[in-house]
């Protein structure tokens, strides 16, 4: 949980040789500004004996789905936190505020003005030492701490959607900066602060990137890539990690947006579930178009089918990517989610297999088209169970729809009438009694000859953040399979 990361930016106190160049104060308007002392690995905001004080150092530049954290190692009584996220004249300023003993609080300012947001399940905080983070994602930002080794919820906020913190121009012009409010007298110590790109609290809806339309792994110095969902509450920033199969070593490799161009101002969250290589060497994916909704669980909001199609002519696996993404048409109207394409060759048209929202719930489709972005019209579908992650997998020259359900069943269809044919076996299921939601999605991949498994499944269980009030999934693990 928030600790596998890539750094953008850090405060790092020992490593400050001259702070008004390295990490510049940042002044509240109206406040006296504390005292900033650089010593010993540390770097301590302090009051004087005659006033209250109140400012900021700058840690770096804020970016769509960041995670920005600050180690505070010591608090005076009276005396709070402070992590801003706003532009240079603070016109804009998100800032959260941390006083151990009471509830964490958060605040919006539109030109000096404070707008209304959502700010949910807000939790105490601890005494110091602990670690403060903001997690974005879309629209919304996670408040956590981690103390003594645990991270903890101490909130989620929804923001106005006016200014929408996903515009273009307000990537890199927000900065995020860490400071205090002291009381007379007050003080503060910070061990670091960062700008990171993380993982989250928790990683979803595994997608294996493709070697062309197929279920073959793109590799790179013998590592596969997939893509995944960085928890950050109910919403999430999709990603990129990359794991040494026969090892497992999981590691955070960056984040991909969309944008839809022709005028739109927005790096978009949108979940990219496929994405391969193409054979020209360009980049082509599938993704669910979640920005287009207020509410990720209300179809009726999403437009269209749900589903854009992206692609880029650069590899898109390493650091901060921004996608090209349109919406496609796919059947009569029906929304869907989980895409998966392939390229069949018998009939020289496109396939792509979806969880589809029918009347009865969720369930497998599949689509063909002439063309890789559409129109798709049905082959089949929809099938008898409830369906998510949907899969189009060859074992052995032969193709099956590959699916999971909500209801602890891991059915398996054919290729491409979707008959049911059973289920997919594993010796241990990432779901019991304890943690029983079955919606697990899966993602397999046929290995390269050399290694010693022909087989791997990914997949992640549905448990709950701590500290949740209700079930919410948003605190997967992940697990790995291999099969010879």
């Amino acid at each position: 949980m928030l600790d596998n990361e890539l750094t953008l930016s850090e405060l790092v106190p020992g490593t400050v040789v001259r702070p008004s160049l390295q990490n510049p104060p940042i002044k509240v308007h109206g406040k006296t500004s504390p005292q900033v002392k650089y010593a010993d690995g540390v770097v301590s905001f302090e009051a004087d004996g005659r006033s209250d004080a109140e400012g900021l150092v700058f840690v770096g530049a804020y970016f769509p789905g960041i995670h920005f954290s600050a180690d505070v190692r010591s608090l005076s009584s009276g005396s709070a936190a402070l992590m801003d996220i706003a532009d240079h004249d603070r016109s804009l300023c998100l800032r959260m505020r941390a006083e151990p003993g009471k509830s964490v609080e958060f605040f919006e300012f539109v030109d000096g003005k404070p707008v209304e947001f959502g700010l949910k399940g807000a939790q105490m905080v601890p005494a110091p030492p602990f670690r403060l983070s903001m997690v974005t994602a879309g629209p919304t930002i996670l408040l956590a701490v981690r103390k003594d080794g645990v991270v903890s919820l101490l909130g989620s906020v929804t923001l106005a959607d006016e200014p929408d913190i996903r515009r273009k121009d307000l990537a890199g012009t927000l900065k995020c900066s860490v400071g205090a409010v002291l009381p007379t007298g007050g003080r503060m110590e910070l061990s670091r602060s960062a700008v990171t790109l993380t993982a989250g609290v928790g990683q979803a809806d595994f997608r294996i990137v493709t070697d062309g339309p197929t279920s073959r792994p793109y590799m790179e110095n013998g590592r596969i890539f997939c893509t995944f969902s960085a928890r950050a509450g109910m919403k999430y920033t999709k990603s990129v990690a990359s794991f040494n199969p026969t090892l497992f070593d999981f590691r955070m490799e960056g984040i991909l947006l969309t944008n839809y161009g022709n005028g739109d101002n927005l790096l978009r969250n949108d979940g990219v579930n496929h994405l391969f290589r193409d054979s020209d060497g360009t980049w082509k994916g599938i993704a669910v178009g979640w920005s287009t909704t207020a509410h990720d669980l209300n179809e009726k909001s999403r437009t269209g089918s749900g589903l854009v199609v992206c692609e880029s002519k650069e590899n898109p696996l390493h650091g901060i990517h921004i996608l090209q993404a349109r919406p496609i048409v796919v059947g009569d109207g029906l929304k869907s989610e989980d895409p998966y394409f392939t390229f069949d060759p018998e009939t020289n048209r496109w396939r792509l297999a979806t969880s589809t929202i029918t009347p009865k719930g969720l369930r497998a489709h599949l689509w063909e088209s002439e063309n890789w972005d559409g129109p798709y019209t049905k082959v089949a579908g929809p099938v008898p169970y409830d369906s998510t992650g949907c899969q189009i997998m060859d074992f052995g020259g032969t193709k099956y729809v590959m699916t999971a359900n909500a209801k602890w069943l891991r059915p398996v269809y054919s290729y491409p009438y979707l008959d049911y044919v059973g289920e997919w076996q594993a010796d241990f299921i990432p779901y019991n009694k304890e943690c029983s939601y079955g919606r697990i999605f899966t993602a397999f991949a046929e290995m390269p000859e050399s290694f010693p498994y022909r087989y791997i499944m990914l997949t992640m269980d549905r448990q709950n953040f701590p500290g949740m009030p209700k079930p919410n999934w948003i605190s997967p693990l992940r697990y790995v399979y291999r099969n010879t």
